[in-house]
């Protein structure tokens, strides 16, 4: 192992490369890559003005970080080229999240302006008056979700907390936009009037399956069993996900206690909380896994650390996609094992399960259950794919973020370039450092994966809440679906699951459920409550 670990690092050394030129990253296929290259290109001193405009047009996604680095470069933001649209000039424009910051004296001010100008606004119409909730009913539905969505929580806390009636319920659910006020309230604990009005709102082809879950969670709060249980039988209909049929199928266990339920979880090729726990109650063995064995040969025509070189792979998967087994078995090799995993389980559309334990070398001397826990996040950030960049621009196998990189490199007193991120083993070592610090704070691996994923200030407003993850009927399952982060409350689970796996894996035999009892028990959780 310790010569594969050379070869490794010689390797990453070797085909690592200095920041690109503006011809290089010109010829780059359209992908999130290229957009991380010209962002890197933008922050160069030596690029120019002009060859910055023309880099900026060529991006796949205007992300906030190009935005701010071609401003910082040539001093404004370009216009991108859009469809025009005809404005009326006399609609004022004020963002709700704009609004919400000034006093209500600063919007009625505002708001008789541009009434003496001749101009209207509806978001200064309900958000200046004396009573912007009931000013709400004044407006379109459309509308309506607009401004409730677009204000802070603090605003709706203040001003909108007053049930919706029927007549107005009946038009909002009419709109797409509602399905985002939906997730609101009801993860809003002190939306209590808002809440409640929700239970019985009638069900519409744009409600989608989140909400019309959410919808079931929320009629439970308010013990609302049977309007819950028709909540969930319609979610179910919303999907072809079988990871949300499973999530239906074990609530209503839950609701109902119909054995029959829990027979479609064990039956169920998705590996997830749901059905890990409902082999737990049925006393049954876990699913088996496949983790490869594979011998260690380099692949040709690949960097396995170039996020080009894996941006051109995805591509050859949307052209043809039913390839892409045969191409799986190119990167058949432990060199490319998270790129050979990846396509597999894809291939087999995800029927197979695959927990792949890459780079197993760069955790000797590391206990099983740190061991367990880098392989649970490694796979659900990346797939253990080491040229992985995200949207956001997360960087490598453990995708972690520029500023948190810069952060730990101080820590260590390192000098290091974004780029050494592809490497895999800089990437264990940085996220394991990172979790050095999560674990002080935090010993549940389902808080762990909040904190790794939204931050320890995020998780440690959750997790001290009044109503979340506290003893009481349908926990700590109802808590789990009301995290108001939507990200981290799926991540959190699938890390979970996968840690529970890889713990197996290693030889350390568990269940779920011991997992999940303890989560009102803060000595055993964590430091904050």
């Amino acid at each position: 192992m310790y010569r594969l670990t050379i070869i490794f690092v010689l390797l990453f050394t070797i085909l690592k490369a200095d920041s690109f030129k503006f011809e290089e990253i010109e010829v780059m296929p359209k992908s999130i890559a290229k957009d991380y290259y010209t962002w890197r290109f933008l922050q160069e001193k030596e690029t120019t003005k002009e060859e910055a405009l023309k880099a900026y047009a060529w991006t796949k996604r205007k992300s906030p970080k190009l935005k701010k680095a071609i401003r910082k470069k040539i001093g404004y933001l370009p216009t991108e080229d859009k469809p025009k649209t005809q404005k009326d000039p006399n609609n004022y424009i004020i963002y709700p999240a704009t609004a919400a910051k000034k006093s209500k004296k600063t919007l009625k001010r505002l708001y008789k302006q541009i009434k003496r100008e001749g101009k209207y606004s509806d978001v200064l119409k309900v958000m200046a008056d004396p009573n912007p909730f009931e000013a709400l009913k004044t407006v379109t539905a459309k509308t309506q979700c607009y401004i409730f969505n677009g204000c802070n929580t603090k605003y709706r806390k203040k001003y909108f907390n007053h049930p919706f009636s029927k007549e107005q319920l009946a038009e909002l659910v009419k709109e797409k936009q509602f399905n985002q006020t939906i997730f609101k309230i009801v993860t809003t604990h002190s939306l209590q009037n808002l809440k409640k009005s929700l239970i019985a709102i009638p069900i519409t082809e744009n409600l989608s399956f989140k909400s019309t879950f959410l919808l079931a969670i929320n009629a439970i709060e308010f013990k609302e069993i049977e309007i819950a249980t028709n909540y969930l039988t319609v979610a179910r209909t919303k999907t072809e996900s079988q990871s949300k049929h499973d999530q239906c199928d074990f609530w209503l266990y839950l609701l109902t206690k119909r054995k029959s339920y829990l027979n479609n979880l064990i039956g169920s090729k998705q590996i997830n909380i749901y059905t890990l726990k409902a082999r737990d109650i049925l006393k049954k063995p876990y699913p088996k896994v496949i983790t490869p064995n594979l011998g260690f040969h380099l692949v040709s025509d690949i960097d396995p650390y170039s996020p080009i070189d894996w941006a051109k792979i995805k591509i050859a998967i949307k052209k043809e996609p039913k390839n892409i087994d045969k191409l799986a078995d190119k990167y058949n090799s432990y060199a490319t094992e998270g790129i050979y995993t990846y396509l597999k389980e894809k291939a087999s559309n995800y029927q197979k399960s695959y927990y792949p334990m890459p780079y197993r070398d760069a955790m000797i001397g590391t206990d099983r259950y740190r061991v367990a826990l880098l392989y649970a996040l490694g796979r659900q950030e990346s797939r253990f794919v080491p040229a992985s960049i995200s949207t956001s621009y997360a960087l490598g196998m453990m995708q972690i973020m520029p500023f948190l990189i810069k952060h730990l490199a101080k820590e260590r007193g390192e000098k290091l370039d974004l780029n050494d991120m592809f490497n895999p083993y800089t990437a264990i070592s940085y996220a394991n450092q990172h979790l050095n610090y999560l674990t002080k704070y935090l010993y549940h691996p389902l808080f762990i994966a909040y904190g790794y994923n939204g931050g320890i200030g995020f998780t440690k407003r959750t997790i001290k809440s009044s109503h979340l993850f506290k003893t009481g009927e349908y926990e700590p399952y109802l808590s789990m679906e009301l995290i108001d982060y939507e990200e981290s409350k799926e991540y959190g689970k699938k890390v979970l699951t996968n840690y529970i796996i890889y713990l197996n894996i290693l030889g350390v035999k568990t269940r779920i459920t011991p997992f999940l009892d303890i989560l009102d028990k803060p000595l055993e959780t964590d430091k904050f409550r």
